[in-house]
């Protein structure tokens, strides 16, 4: 935190995440890193969300997106949208709340070839 600084401290920071698994002719697995507030504040809440498809013609298995709270922020609550058919269940590890480090998808079953789905964290800015 600054107090009095003249002139006042500011930052526009951009991060775009993107991560094929496979060969880019043949990806398998895609994840698409979003945020839902392009500025924050301390003390505000930013959710992540991290959209994950099968974009290969055969099931996929022993999926897991891992991520983690980034630097300056402190972790607040895990969810996930429906899970496609294919999976069967899921399990999240994650920091205690007011926290930070990492968080993990585990997903149990297989990700049929065109599914798709969401998984989200929201941090706090510190």
């Amino acid at each position: 935190a600054f107090a009095n600084a003249s002139p006042a401290f500011a930052a526009t920071l951009t991060r775009t995440d993107l991560t094929t698994v496979g060969s880019p002719t043949t990806a398998g697995l895609t994840l698409v890193k979003t945020v839902n507030k392009p500025t924050a504040a301390p003390s505000e809440i930013i959710t992540y969300t991290l959209a994950y498809a099968n974009q290969s013609s055969e099931p996929l298995a022993n999926i897991i997106i891992s991520d983690a709270t980034p630097a300056f922020t402190t972790f607040v609550a895990v969810s996930n949208g429906p899970l496609p058919q294919s999976l069967t269940s899921l399990t999240v590890t994650a920091p205690a709340t007011g926290a930070s480090g990492p968080v993990q998808w585990t997903f149990i079953g297989a990700l049929a070839p065109g599914s798709s789905g969401t998984v989200s964290f929201q941090v706090r800015l510190q």
